[in-house]
């Protein structure tokens, strides 16, 4: 038992947690097509995306810390 490599719990967690962040994930989602085209490199959904992963993380993060010894 202690050769057992260690699961990481945090990605079996996220899973749980992403179908409650549906809104910031279309979100991210709607701007990745609407900035598709640009050329330019000048537009992005940076914000979008830590939105999501914010929105993620609170979730996580309670369950999470939980199962840490």
């Amino acid at each position: 038992m202690a050769d057992e490599e260690p699961v990481d719990q945090k990605k079996y967690l996220e899973e749980s947690c992403k179908p409650k962040c549906v809104k910031p994930l279309l979100e991210y989602q709607a701007c990745v097509k609407r900035i598709q085209g640009d050329e330019s490199g000048h537009k992005h959904c940076t914000g979008q995306y830590f939105d999501y992963w914010s929105c993620v993380d609170k979730c996580v993060a309670p369950k999470l810390f939980v199962k840490l010894k």
